[in-house]
């Protein structure tokens, strides 16, 4: 009996390891705005990455609401689900599964037309149809999407960005 227990307990880190946070390489605070049909949010939050792993920590009053995930799955407080169900359910089932991480990312989206590039760096991509009206930007330090049609916005920007205007 001694043996299974010492046995069992010597599991036990790897068993608990499972379970622990992420390690983020880079953590950033921002002040972030997102309008969806289930997430309506304006205050600071915490930007944190690593390769394909975002995690967004929204914040009001100094106190944590609500935390989104993206690694193999989306995850919030309520639970997770699979980034296409996601996006369909908490943005528009139109759009591609990766559109909110790779918004995340400062990357293109909808697999990158209609893409430019101003003088200043800043790039745009606008996506129109009968589904959709996106104007999406990217900066340094700054990121925009919105979706006339579908009413979505969502804003991030560096903290001394947002101060500076």
């Amino acid at each position: 009996m001694q043996k299974f227990f010492i046995l069992w307990v010597s599991f036990l880190p790897l068993i608990i390891g499972g379970c622990t946070a992420k390690h983020y390489t880079i953590s950033e605070p921002k002040v972030i705005v997102l309008k969806t049909p289930k997430i309506k949010f304006a205050d600071t939050g915490y930007f944190r990455y690593d390769k394909d792993a975002v995690e967004v920590e929204l914040f009001t009053a100094g106190t944590s609401v609500e935390k989104i995930s993206i690694d193999d799955k989306v995850c919030l407080r309520a639970g997770c689900m699979d980034e296409g169900e996601f996006v369909k359910e908490y943005l528009y089932e139109g759009y591609p599964r990766d559109t909110l991480r790779r918004i995340l990312q400062n990357e293109p989206i909808f697999g990158g037309i209609n893409v430019s590039e101003s003088c200043g760096g800043v790039i745009f991509q606008n996506i129109r149809n009968d589904e959709m009206d996106i104007m999406y930007r990217r900066a340094q330090g700054s990121i925009y999407f919105k979706d006339r049609l579908n009413g979505l916005t969502i804003k991030i920007n560096d903290l001394d960005t947002n101060q500076s205007r």
